[in-house]
């Protein structure tokens, strides 16, 4: 009885063995060359505006120090570089969106920066722009830039 006991014991062991063995031999599942492409594309969008946000920032540092009509046309130029990125590439920022319908909150983002680049420029042209008010419409013009894409 004994032999016939241990029998049936190794037998329903081993034959456990072998159904918990079964998932360890299917591979983790690999991502799709569809998403590896959406990735890299991901990152290189990623890459693209980290680098023109980088030009706003540097041409903002020059608006303020030389206070010109050349630098602030410059300074536009790079901004609307930058918002035309973020547009050709609007998908993305519409999927972060809340309950709002998508893209509202992008489009109000956008309209406050051309806001702040008209009196800018308004307050450039009147020449009452000290350094100090420069530097902070600079500021709050790239932080609005930061909201479109971070």
């Amino acid at each position: 009885m004994d032999i016939e006991r241990l029998g049936k014991t190794n037998t329903s062991s081993h034959m456990m063995r072998k159904s918990t063995a079964a998932p360890s031999n299917q591979r983790p599942r690999s991502p799709s060359f569809q998403e590896i492409m959406n990735h890299q594309r991901q990152s290189v969008y990623a890459d693209r505006l980290h680098a023109a946000m980088a030009t706003v920032e540097d041409q903002g540092k020059m608006l303020a120090e030389f206070r010109t009509a050349k630098e602030l046309r410059e300074y536009k130029k790079r901004i609307r570089n930058f918002m035309d990125e973020i547009v050709r590439n609007g998908l993305q920022i519409e999927d972060r969106r809340g309950f709002n319908r998508p893209g509202t909150n992008a489009f109000r983002i956008v309209t406050e920066v051309d806001e702040k680049l008209m009196r800018l420029t308004e307050e450039m042209i009147e020449n009452e722009a000290g350094h100090l008010d420069i530097l902070a419409r600079v500021d709050e013009i790239r932080g609005l830039l930061l909201n479109l894409y971070m």
